[in-house]
């Protein structure tokens, strides 16, 4: 591992901090990187909530844009020059010795601070920027837009020294569609907090349960995440209503922490006739995270994105919860053995991994207890922080490389 004290200037094209993954993984790395001693300042929008010890800079402020929520926007051009500015202003100020760029947006930030500042980056890689965009309905995938899309990803990951991955398989699919080498991308993994989040700290809060109106007879499932179809929320109330009236099954009910959109899944709830056995409780700070997860008797993760990782799962974990998760690949590398699966977006197959597991309440207590221990053994925060400074180092070296090369062609 590398020795040096890095000043880190991190990039994140995202409304930092909203309570939802993809601003968890930003902020624990950046905790921990810190931890280690290197001090670190972010540069991000201007919406989000300043979350405490993190020196955050934000661009000016936008009155039109407000969305808080994960996905592509016609506004990122634009916003993406007013964060090269802010970041731009930054460096000049704070001499940054390593850019570490969060998303797509910000690692062209960070190639033109490379280019005109001569300070080498990292790119933290969350997913495809061109699956993504189609996930979300912007682009039909082989059609013109694209290929063009995937032609301006293939040349961001080429032209950035190190790129890291929160799961193996988004790291996988990039070196395989893009002919990428094993020194040039790999997995770090995310992690959790396992002191903060914990059954010890967050024992079941009954007066949080009643003032949710969570039935006291009834097994909880908790669900946590964005509340749009790539997390598999429409395949969670299809398996619900499976769960009521074809298995009946009715001594369970659903907890779904999370938002957008909160409203319209609780209609469709209620068209599925599920209304009764889920609660919707819409966004919630991350500190409370453990308070609600707590709640909980069995944890579900029924994503269907197959190009990002799956951060809600190590919640699930260090919070002592067994879990049913869709089998895709981003489940499998978490929870390994201990994961209990079912076929991947297959509503009826994840309703009997749901009733089989509630039927067995001390195979889910002991299931719950192996995988905090997991989480505690494999999932540090502290691990992952000291897999980036040792890319922080391969990234200098290389930078290094390539500012003679180009003197040697010039």
């Amino acid at each position: 591992m590398s020795q040096r004290q890095y000043n880190i200037l991190s990039v994140a094209a995202t409304p930092f901090f909203v309570d939802r993954g993809g601003h968890t993984h930003i902020y624990e790395q950046a905790r921990a990187l810190q931890a280690l001693g290197h001090r670190f300042t972010l540069v991000t929008y201007h919406i989000g909530r300043d979350m405490p010890d993190i020196d955050t800079r934000r661009i000016i402020n936008i009155p039109w844009y407000k969305k808080l929520d994960a996905g592509p926007s016609y506004h990122k051009p634009y916003i993406a020059l007013l964060l090269f500015e802010k970041a731009m202003r930054v460096a000049n100020e704070i001499k940054p010795n390593i850019v570490h760029a969060h998303g797509w947006d910000s690692a062209w930030v960070a190639w033109w601070l490379w280019k005109l500042r001569g300070v080498p980056y990292v790119f933290d890689m969350q997913g495809s920027f061109s699956g993504e965009i189609a996930e979300h309905g912007y682009a039909g995938k082989g059609g013109l837009y694209f290929n063009l899309l995937s032609a301006i990803e293939r040349l961001t990951l080429k032209a950035s020294p190190v790129v890291l991955t929160s799961s193996t398989e988004i790291c996988r699919q990039a070196r395989e569609r893009f002919h990428l080498s094993a020194d040039h991308i790999w997995p770090i993994l995310d992690g959790v907090d396992t002191d903060v989040f914990s059954p010890e700290a967050f024992p079941p809060d009954p007066e949080l349960r009643r003032a949710l109106g969570l039935p006291e007879d009834k097994q909880i499932i908790v669900f946590m995440g964005i509340l749009k179809p790539y997390q598999g929320v429409d395949d969670m109330i299809e398996a619900a209503r499976i769960l009521v009236y074809e298995r009946n099954y009715t001594d369970a009910h659903f907890l779904i922490i999370g938002f957008p959109d909160e409203d319209v899944y609780a209609q469709k709830a209620a068209e599925q006739g599920v209304a009764d056995y889920m609660t919707f409780v819409g966004k919630i700070p991350y500190q409370e995270t453990g308070r609600y997860v707590s709640l909980g008797d069995l944890a579900i993760a029924p994503k269907i994105s197959m190009t990002e990782g799956d951060g809600k799962i190590y919640f699930y974990m260090a919070m002592g919860l067994p879990v049913v998760a869709y089998e895709r690949p981003a489940s499998l590398e978490i929870l390994g053995d201990l994961g209990i699966y079912a076929k991947f977006h297959d509503p009826q197959d994840l309703a009997r991994a749901l009733h089989e597991t509630l039927l067995q309440p001390e195979f889910m207590k002991q299931r719950g207890q192996e995988n905090r221990q997991k989480a505690i053994e494999e999932y540090s925060w502290l691990r992952v922080a000291s897999r980036i400074v040792d890319a922080y180092s391969i990234a200098e070296q290389r930078m290094v490389s390539r500012k003679r090369i180009n003197r040697g062609q010039s």
